[in-house]
């Protein structure tokens, strides 16, 4: 008992001298409502952690927000996916905060990347301002919260980042009051025997273990038979005061027989190691059940810097005959706790269970680039495309082709190079390849072509076919109609779609000069302020043209008065 008090005390400092090696309240909230949470970071996002906190602007967009502190304007993105239209702001302590979804910038801040748009002709940019451009004060209003970009609701997105190794940190660790007193919850857990000579509950197979809530932050199981190389995953989740969300937790750690063996904590990452993610969660099973369960062992092709203690990389060792208690610490970065425990007793008894692991034609060594052809489809994974060398399917029909099923997680992404000797000529220039998801749709895939070749670069497995996009892409639902009037009118808006593959670009003008229309897909809305018409009181010509990625395009001119 004395032990355990000691062990668990020591994993208490070791926490909160990660939260005090940080400036604390230097940084204010950006916005002016309480800090309510979205999502907390490092949370489990599709092959990536989230980069920072998402801080609910109570269902709206429009709110004020405001510089955590004093600094200069570093970096303006403009974007129709990720962040969106973002801010990066670095301060004199070393930091750098981000602010992402923006629906707006300040006036200042809007007229120097609206200028930079205008002389560059596009609406997607990145500029990098001079220390001296657009310097910042501490509770200046930069921008108004919004929901653009990859967005899926009003929010803001924000980030600290160490300013000289771009590192992002838990912005949770800097001080900010948001209210938790909830603990983690549990999901389910999973063992999982690694090697022929080793069993759980008597078979060589992954297994879930069923476990028992006592109270509040306390699960249990009966006792676990076990023999050889055992790792353990675990799903989970975390909740905040006064949100329904489920967030990611903080930290994990396991401990056998009272000493600390496993512990990870997201504090701090960089954006290159973000894809290791799907070595830290057993990836396999989340393609097929979509399940996230976050292994406490680490696999050896993951390098990942939120490890802080991986003893025999985490794995538990069952010796027969021998007793184990097993006790999972899982936190948030308030600290509540909560606690699984598993007794486990070696048992040398194993009975084998047949897996589905058959030898094919088509073995991928991971070390070294491998191709392989069949008919027309020619597949090449380079060095170190996956994490781990090992067999796959690869079949060729009359309707397409399969490359194995979508279970391998993928560090760099393989080539796929498709003959288009059975595709009429007047077809070619139409034709794209697709993956086919599980209801049998097809999505396109980045594609070029290369003599006949038909080529494309993926980190998707599974199905996949030829498909064709002759369509032209759509313009319609106009604010206004042929020589109206648009003296009361703030801005022009209209909505384009492609049906097929999506839109590639757009290029409008008034009276054959370009102007700057904003572009938000998830409402396929093109949107122009009036007020950067350069002359008024005549008659001007409206003239758009959007193209897909297949090259198909379509134009609209009309008058209007203003």
């Amino acid at each position: 008992m004395k032990k355990i008090i000691i062990t668990l005390l020591f994993y208490n400092v070791f926490l909160a001298h990660a939260q005090h090696k940080y400036p604390q309240n230097e940084f204010r909230n950006p916005l002016n409502i309480p800090m309510v949470l979205a999502g907390t970071f490092g949370e489990l996002r599709t092959n990536h952690f989230h980069a920072g906190i998402d801080i609910k602007t109570q269902g709206v967009e429009g709110k004020e927000v405001h510089a955590a502190k004093e600094g200069f304007v570093s970096r303006i993105k403009v974007s129709t996916s990720g962040y969106g239209k973002a801010l990066y702001i670095t301060h004199p302590n070393g930091y750098t905060t981000v602010y992402g979804h923006l629906k707006k910038f300040n006036d200042r801040i809007e007229a120097y990347i609206k200028k930079r748009q205008y002389q560059d002709k596009k609406f997607e940019i990145q500029v990098f301002p001079l220390k001296n451009e657009l310097p910042i004060a501490t509770n200046e209003v930069i921008a108004f919260s919004g929901n653009t970009g990859g967005s899926g609701g009003p929010h803001l997105h924000f980030e600290i980042r160490d300013s000289k190794t771009e590192h992002i940190i838990n912005p949770l660790l800097f001080g900010y009051d948001v209210p938790d007193t909830r603990h983690p919850k549990v999901l389910g857990i999973r063992m999982h025997p690694i090697g022929a000579t080793s069993g759980v509950n008597k078979l060589s197979v992954s297994q879930e273990i069923p476990l028992h809530k006592i109270n509040n932050n306390t699960y249990v199981a009966k006792s676990v038979k076990a023999v050889g190389k055992i790792g353990i995953s675990v799903r989970t989740y975390d909740l905040l005061n006064g949100a329904f969300n489920k967030n990611g937790v903080y930290s994990i750690a396991t401990y056998v027989n009272d000493s600390l063996i496993y512990h990870h904590r997201l504090e701090t990452f960089s954006f290159s190691e973000s894809k290791y993610i799907n070595l830290l969660i057993d990836y396999p099973y989340y393609a097929e059940k979509k399940r996230k369960y976050q292994k406490t062992y680490v696999d050896p092709a993951n390098k990942l810097s939120i490890y802080k203690t991986a003893i025999n990389k985490g794995f538990l060792t069952v010796k027969p005959l021998q007793k184990y208690n097993l006790k999972i610490a899982i936190k948030d970065v308030a600290n509540n706790t909560t606690t699984i425990k598993i007794p486990v007793i070696g048992d040398p008894e194993i009975v084998p269970v047949f897996k589905d692991e058959k030898q094919t034609p088509y073995f991928i060594n991971h070390q070294t680039t491998t191709i392989f052809k069949e008919k027309n489809v020619e597949i090449t994974f380079p060095k170190h495309a996956l994490f781990h060398s090992t067999y796959i399917d690869f079949k060729v029909s009359n309707n397409g082709f399969r490359v194995h099923k979508p279970t391998l997680p993928f560090n760099h992404s393989y080539t796929i190079s498709y003959a288009m000797d059975s595709v009429p000529k007047t077809q070619k220039k139409y034709a794209y390849l697709a993956s086919i998801n599980s209801s049998g749709t097809p999505y396109y895939l980045s594609s070029y072509k290369k003599g006949n070749q038909l080529i494309t670069k993926t980190k998707t497995l599974g199905d996949f076919t030829i498909a064709y996009d002759s369509i032209a892409p759509k313009i319609y639902q106009l604010n206004f109609y042929e020589n109206q009037n648009l003296a009361n009118h703030k801005h022009i808006s209209v909505k384009i779609k492609d049906d097929e593959t999506g839109i590639k670009s757009y290029y409008t003008t008034v009276d054959n000069r370009w102007i700057l229309m904003e572009y938000e897909p998830k409402k396929n809305e093109l949107f122009f302020d009036l007020n950067d018409l350069e002359t008024t009181n005549k008659k001007h010509i409206f003239q758009l043209k959007i193209e897909d990625l297949l090259g198909n395009t379509k134009t609209l001119q009309i008058n209007f008065i203003k």
